[in-house]
């Protein structure tokens, strides 16, 4: 579908539209529009247009830059993106993008049930920056293409179309995939595992990373959404619930086992992660 009647978007451009169903309200991901633009140096879009009160419109934003730059200004920040980039806006919050000279991108509006949480938790492990590098090898630019094309046919299912959102976004989520035999936060991740028994602390864990602490936290939750403290108590809730379903052990002793220092500590800890006692989760399952 060509793009009409909108300034700085040249006539090669398309846009396409989509209308959730009443499912995909309640469960999916959805797309409600999405295209390929050309621009030239005269676009330029502001919340305050008509478009931008459309129910379409008023949800979230990813634009691929495929060639040229863009600029946005946000409710709490103002960047440029280049080509190569990729940007995350909430479009329920002021926003404004326009560009400097010609430009190219992929772009699509979405939401969903579960959007907001992921948008929060996206710029959460990015320091609250809205515009992402992409390595070269990156899928989402090709990812975001069959998404529109799909869009364009009419002929993809709603649930296929919300589980390439959902790949894209856990893309963003975990945007590091390191080489594991070097990688500081995988080597923390098997010691933990081979050490539950043990004292294991943060700043143990950075020195043998050869990192400060406050950086191979900030590396650690990047990489896998947790801090490192919380890494290290669910992986002992995970070996607390093998033992208590797999052995004889009393509490207290899989509480030694599983690193925690008294028994009503372990007691407490389980009950508040799991919902349960480990003596219920024993009898329970």
């Amino acid at each position: 579908m060509q793009v009409y009647r909108e300034s700085g978007v040249l006539p090669t451009s398309q846009r396409f539209f989509a209308t959730p169903s009443p499912t995909a309200r309640r469960v999916l991901f959805y797309v409600t529009r999405c295209g390929r633009y050309e621009y030239d140096e005269h676009f330029f879009f502001q919340d305050d247009c008509s478009v931008a009160r459309l129910d379409s419109h008023r949800n979230f934003f990813l634009l691929y830059l495929q060639s040229g730059r863009m600029h946005f200004r946000l409710q709490d920040t103002a960047f440029t993106l280049q080509a190569g980039q990729l940007a995350l806006v909430d479009c329920r919050a002021p926003h404004a993008f326009f560009t400097s000279g010609p430009a190219a991108s992929l772009w699509l509006h979405f939401d969903g049930v579960l959007a907001p949480a992921f948008f929060k938790e996206i710029l959460s492990l990015r320091d609250r920056r809205q515009s992402f590098d992409l390595p070269s090898e990156s899928s989402i630019p090709a990812q975001m293409d069959a998404i529109i094309d799909a869009v364009a046919s009419g002929s993809t299912p709603e649930i296929a179309l919300s589980q390439q959102l959902y790949e894209i976004l856990c893309t963003l989520l975990q945007p590091q995939q390191s080489d594991r035999t070097t990688d500081p936060v995988a080597a923390a991740m098997a010691y933990v595992q081979a050490h539950l028994a043990q004292p294991i602390s943060v700043p143990q864990l950075a020195a043998a990373a050869n990192l400060s602490a406050s950086h191979f936290s900030r590396l650690f939750r990047t990489a896998t959404g947790l801090s490192p403290h919380e890494y290290i108590i669910l992986r002992r809730i995970d070996a607390a619930k093998q033992l208590l379903l797999t052995t004889d052990l009393t509490i207290k002793e899989i509480a030694c086992r599983t690193g925690y220092r008294s028994e009503v500590n372990f007691i407490v800890s389980f009950t508040k992660k799991v919902g349960l006692s480990p003596t219920a989760f024993r009898t329970k399952q």
